[in-house]
């Protein structure tokens, strides 16, 4: 599981550079008026990175705790 929750923490990494590229892409041939709406895609994309990556640490510490913890 900690495999998966990393490739998307990775996936969601991609996505927020790959669309901060293009936003910045859309702002220089278009002018900041017509794509500043296209910052909003790389935003909800980090937004998403940063969800995850604080969940998988919370839950992995929460894991290795429950494992250190002498079973009664």
């Amino acid at each position: 599981m900690r495999k998966l929750n990393r490739l998307m923490e990775h996936f969601w990494l991609a996505v927020a550079i790959g669309t901060g590229i293009a936003a910045v892409w859309v702002i220089v041939t278009d002018g900041l008026e017509d794509g500043r709406q296209w910052l909003l895609f790389p935003a909800i994309a980090l937004a998403m990175f940063a969800v995850r990556r604080f969940m998988r640490k919370k839950l992995e510490a929460m894991v290795d705790r429950d494992q250190r913890r002498p079973s009664p």
